[in-house]
């Protein structure tokens, strides 16, 4: 053969047929409040289940989807554990996290909110998921945590991520949890050592397959599509959180544990 037909061939074929599909990318958001309260049990159980579900969260994507993790601590300011987001197949050891300090959540809101962006930890907005946001804590803020709901309900991806929070013990202001989430069925309460550990390995699997599957609702793209598919999976959040609260709680509803025969911090 010719080197004129060889070059010919060439040149008929398409480039873009010879180029990998574009991946997507989803980011799985843990906030932890590491204020001294959290200190003991608490945060050695969450330690514990954070090591633990690491390898569990590889392959939940959809195939052609970069699952990823970025961490930060809360206390008395915030710390960024993973500096950007980092492929869950690549983070498998937990960084043990200690305690200290006050409850600065509306400081850590804005710091979320500035990284919120495609300036920030969400690099390939056209390609991206929107994040799945797991909000920890055992107490009360400390600062002006309205401010920095403010600013993270102006925030787009905020808007349409998932966001799913979980109360640690008691003394827990549900209300504060109710506003970050925008609604109180995506708000589970941990009331013991070995409940904590369920809880945080279903909800981190469960938002993590949720946020992460392709889901188109409208031919048309835009606002529209984008609140569409934000409320299904939001719907589908809901009634995985529903079924986890039956399954693990053995209620339906928050307010039906005070009917149960248990001491509800037993085992901090």
């Amino acid at each position: 053969m010719s080197s004129r037909y060889i070059q010919t061939d060439v040149m008929d074929i398409d480039p873009l047929e010879t180029m990998p599909p574009a991946k997507k990318s989803m980011v799985i958001f843990f906030l932890v409040d590491t204020s001294s309260s959290m200190e003991g049990s608490k945060l050695e159980s969450l330690n514990k289940v954070m090591g633990d579900i690491l390898p569990e969260l590889i392959g939940v994507g959809e195939a052609g989807t970069d699952v990823k993790i970025a961490v930060m601590s809360f206390s008395s300011g915030w710390e960024w554990i993973t500096p950007e987001p980092v492929l869950i197949e690549e983070y498998q050891k937990w960084q043990d996290l200690s305690a200290d300090g006050v409850t600065d959540l509306g400081d850590a809101c804005l710091e979320l909110s500035s990284k919120l962006s495609r300036n920030g930890f969400l690099h390939s907005p056209s390609l991206s998921y929107a994040p799945v946001i797991f909000l920890i804590t055992d107490g009360y803020p400390t600062d002006n945590y309205k401010k920095g709901f403010e600013m993270l309900r102006k925030n787009r991806w905020f808007k349409y991520g998932l966001k799913v929070a979980l109360a640690i013990g008691s003394n827990v202001d549900l209300d504060v949890l109710h506003e970050f989430t925008d609604d109180e069925e995506l708000v589970l309460q941990a009331f013991g050592a070995e409940m904590l550990k369920k809880l945080v390995r279903e909800i981190a699997v469960t938002s993590s397959k949720i946020g992460s599957t392709s889901m188109t609702l409208t031919e048309s793209a835009g606002e529209r599509a984008l609140s569409d598919v934000a409320g299904a999976k939001k719907e589908q959040m809901i009634e995985a959180v529903q079924e986890i609260k039956q399954d693990i709680l053995g209620v339906e509803d928050l307010e039906d544990l005070s009917d149960l025969d248990i001491e509800f911090d037993e085992g901090w």
